[in-house]
């Protein structure tokens, strides 16, 4: 920006409040031309760091850090909320040059259709793009819908003469709104030839009075039209094509509670301040009022408010302040209770509503942090965004917690996270996402990966976050998301992840299930089970619909516990079992007792066939276990050195297969066992089956060693079975991926203090740029071979040199590459300090020669 520019910034930014300056006091202020003064300002109006006043003479305003469309619409309640698009839109209307944009607005009785065509010619007059004192006329065309004359000399004007009556000559309203706003109530009553009259003024700025054809009447207004109706159906196509921004407001019943909340509250201040009185509400009409579902909308809601007020008054004149019970409500139906809490105005002072955005500049921090944990998953960069997080505890506005919409936030954190899910120590987080909750936060930063990072990593943490946000009011849907995310990033500190086994509660009645969970959930110290609760007279297919529901969302390949109070077994696990991918245990008779001991061998994470075992042994109810396998199609991973080798493989291929292939570890030993039992239905999904030793039962599954996938015949063979659902790039990502595994874990174990990571990145440079030179393509067990030798030879040469040893190339092939080979190690030479000898390029020759 010049110092010229930016003086005159500087000192529009000095002016406070509402305070304004011309172009002249500006100019002769800083001792600069007038016309260089007034090309900046013109510069930064655009770049919406200064605000034009539209007066003669015009002045300029400084405008605030928080302001935005939303603030120039006086701060409109759902400008940020469910009307922060309609508001962009009307803005961006009323900037569009040369002349603005027409307007319709549709929606129900009572909704605000009249408040918001006000507030956009104000946010016109604010913003610059009218004058201060442009007009705006107001015509209800439902008021003369059985006169179309009338209402077309209303419009139009007349000249004297034009039809009995017209004694003299009279302008129109389009006349009276030049250069402002003309809004049309109603729309839908002008007559069809009203309607062909104003779409020929919109299309030529021009219009011609009743009575007179030859002398056109000019006009610059801009138009805004409202209806109640579908406008497709009630005005005249070639009308409504000239009306390019159109815009629809919801009933107050389908507006998010915080906003119906704040029109509570805003009505009340108005009525505190007509009768000079505090105006305290009850939190039972509190309730009726939030969930007020009326035709008459916000303005059946302004009647009610008022009537109710006119009621308490009467009864409390003399005090100095009144008290609204359910007795003043006159509603036709009370709705059931919700706790939003009372309301308490005050008469004095002005109604401030809250800004849903001031917070979101102070949480850059939590998006960087986020973007460093989707790079590169850690426990140190989840603690991180853990603490990042909880960081805008700091920011939080303390009276926002006395507010309606927090009572029901703090109600269902207590009745979900610390009782259901029996996490009793988080109360601290509730303030924290009720900020966030309350300022519709939202992340614009790849929140799809960042979603599958967190189900993949923190699965339970998700679900219960879910869970919780389930049950709250949506206030902003994409908030939804975003909030769920980060608050299972909070819980992830209180939620134990490393619980392998899911386990469900399904029982008859209101809260007999959740009511157990809530209980071995809290005993447990940690979340455990999930519950359903089912209607009396729910029936098995229904009961196994709503568990099926729940455990499509779960990764059951380590095994489903699922606990009922009554129903037939089989039944039930013939309905459930095409959601299952590992083994189930149903127990026919929930208690309480039985539901602890299961819970507790759970959080120990006890094998599940021991568990199952044991119940069929100690319960004396009905307990039914049933050897699952994968109703998905899937591929098995089993390692003879145990699952931590398997999973890791496991997570490999999961980061390149469709959501649809389940990727299960399966032990050696429990292989094995199926193998030797002749079990193959427990494999009639699995496309095939890798594993780190040689099958050599005759079986009737595909299998594979997984270091075969390393030589050119296992690679072939297993593009072959993955042709399907990987393509050749991602084939060959999987096996450098791979190959890069079984390189760190081979090198780890030799290396006495390189980085494996580190060096193994070296490496595949220095392979990369041989495969290049000689246009080769190295299979992975050559591969695997050069990692090892190269790193270790690194190391190597860094504690003892072997320089001393000369070897000279033999032939003009080997000196050819004794040459290549010193250009490629040379940045390993000067980073590592260190000197590759002619002897060790010899021996890199020996590994290479039969390839180049």
């Amino acid at each position: 920006m010049s110092s010229a520019k930016q003086r005159v910034l500087n000192q529009i930014e000095k002016l406070s409040g509402n305070e304004t300056i011309n172009t002249s006091d500006l100019a002769r202020h800083l001792q600069l031309s007038r016309s260089v003064v007034s090309h900046y300002l013109n510069q930064l109006v655009k770049e919406k760091k200064v605000k034009k006043i539209a007066d003669r003479p015009v002045k300029w305003q400084k405008i605030a850090a928080r302001e935005t469309n939303s603030d120039f619409f006086g701060g409109i309640i759902g400008g940020h909320g469910s009307l922060e698009k309609t508001i962009q839109q009307l803005s961006a209307a009323a900037a569009y040059p040369p002349d603005g944009l027409n307007v319709l607005i549709t929606g129900n009785s009572g909704v605000g259709k009249s408040y918001l065509a006000s507030k956009l010619y104000t946010y016109a007059q604010k913003s610059g793009v009218i004058a201060q004192k442009a007009p705006y006329i107001v015509l209800n065309c439902a008021n003369y819908a059985n006169n179309p004359e009338l209402i077309s000399s209303m419009l139009f004007g007349y000249v004297r003469g034009a039809f009995t009556g017209a004694d003299t000559e009279k302008d129109g309203l389009l006349k009276q709104a030049d250069g402002g706003y003309l809004f049309l109530d109603e729309v839908h009553r002008l007559s069809n030839e009203n309607q062909e009259k104003l779409f020929s003024f919109i299309d030529s700025h021009q219009f011609y009075k009743m009575g007179d054809n030859v002398h056109p009447i000019k006009a610059k207004v801009r138009i805004i039209m409202a209806t109640t109706e579908n406008p497709e159906q009630v005005l005249l196509p070639t009308f409504l094509r000239r009306i390019p921004v159109r815009v629809n407001l919801p009933d107050y019943i389908e507006r998010p509670v915080d906003e119906r909340l704040e029109l509570i509250n805003s009505l009340f201040h108005a009525e505190a301040q007509k009768i000079a009185k505090k105006i305290i509400v009850d939190k039972q009409v509190t309730s009726a009022l939030v969930q007020l579902k009326h035709s008459g909308n916000i303005g059946y809601l302004k009647n009610v408010i008022e009537v109710s007020c006119a009621a308490a008054y009467q009864d409390s004149s003399s005090e100095e302040e009144i008290v609204l019970h359910l007795k003043d409500l006159q509603i036709d139906q009370l709705p059931h209770f919700k706790d939003y809490g009372a309301i308490s105005v005050e008469p004095h002072g002005q109604h401030f509503l809250p800004s849903n955005y001031s917070m979101t500049r102070k949480l850059t921090n939590i998006i960087s942090s986020l973007k460093e944990l989707l790079t590169d998953y850690s426990t140190a960069n989840l603690n991180k965004c853990r603490l990042q997080i909880q960081a805008i505890n700091q920011f939080i506005n303390k009276q926002s917690l006395n507010s309606g919409l927090h009572v029901q936030h703090e109600y269902l954190f207590q009745k979900i996270i610390e009782k259901q899910y029996g996490l009793a120590k988080t109360a601290y987080l509730e303030p924290i996402i009720y900020a966030l909750y309350e300022h519709h936060f939202r992340l614009s930063y790849d929140l799809p990966r960042l979603g599958e990072v967190i189900a993949e990593h923190l699965p339970r943490s998700l679900h219960v976050a879910e869970k919780f946000y389930e049950e709250l009011p949506v206030l902003n849907p994409k908030s939804k998301i975003s909030l769920t995310y980060l608050f299972a990033i909070l819980l992830s500190d209180h939620v134990d992840e490393k619980i392998q086994l899911r386990g469900l509660m399904v029982a008859h009645g209101e809260n007999t299930a959740t009511s157990i969970q809530a209980v071995i959930n809290s005993l447990c110290g940690n979340y455990v089970f999930d519950a359903i609760d089912m209607p009396i007279d729910a029936n098995i297919a229904t009961i196994a619909g709503e568990a099926n529901k729940l455990i499509a969302s779960f990764n059951t390949t380590n095994g489903f516990i699922l606990m009922v109070d009554m129903g037939s077994l089989s039944q039930l696990y013939s309905q459930i079992s095409s959601q299952l991918d590992g083994d189930l245990l149903v127990v026919n008779n929930l208690t309480t007792l039985t539901a602890l001991d299961l819970g507790l061998k759970m959080k120990q994470n006890l094998p599940f066939k021991q568990i199952a075992e044991k119940a069929e042994q100690d319960y004396q109810i009905g307990v039914k276990y049933y050897e699952g396998f994968s109703q998905s199609v899937n591929i098995l991973v089993s390692c003879i050195s145990g699952l931590g080798i398997a999973e890791k493989i496991s997570d490999l291929l999961r980061k390149y297969l469709p959501v649809n292939i389940k990727v299960i570890p399966l032990g050696y030993n429990d292989l094995k066992e199926k193998i030797e039992n002749q079990k193959w239905a427990y494999f009639k999904q699995t496309l095939f089956v890798l594993t780190t030793i040689d099958i050599t039962e005759k079986v009737k599954f595909n299998h594979m060693n997984l270091y075969d996938i390393l030589d050119s015949s296992g690679e072939n063979k297993l593009k072959h079975w993955l042709s399907p659902y990987l393509n050749q790039q991602e084939l060959d990502q999987f096996n450098n991926e791979l190959l890069r595994f079984f390189s760190k874990e081979g090198i780890s174990e030799r290396l006495s203090f390189l980085n494996p990571d580190v060096v193994l990145g070296e490496v595949e440079t220095i392979n990369k740029k041989y495969e290049d030179f000689y246009n080769l393509k190295l299979d992975g067990k050559v591969k695997l071979n050069l990692y090892m030798h190269i790193a270790l030879m690194i190391e190597r040469l860094m504690v003892r040199n072997t320089g001393k040893i000369e070897v000279e190339p033999e032939s003009a092939k080997e000196k050819a590459f004794f040459e290549i080979t010193k250009s490629i190690f040379q940045p390993i030479e000067l980073k590592y300090n260190i000197k590759i000898s002619t002897y060790e390029i010899s021996l890199l020759y020996e590994l290479f020669k039969q390839f180049i």
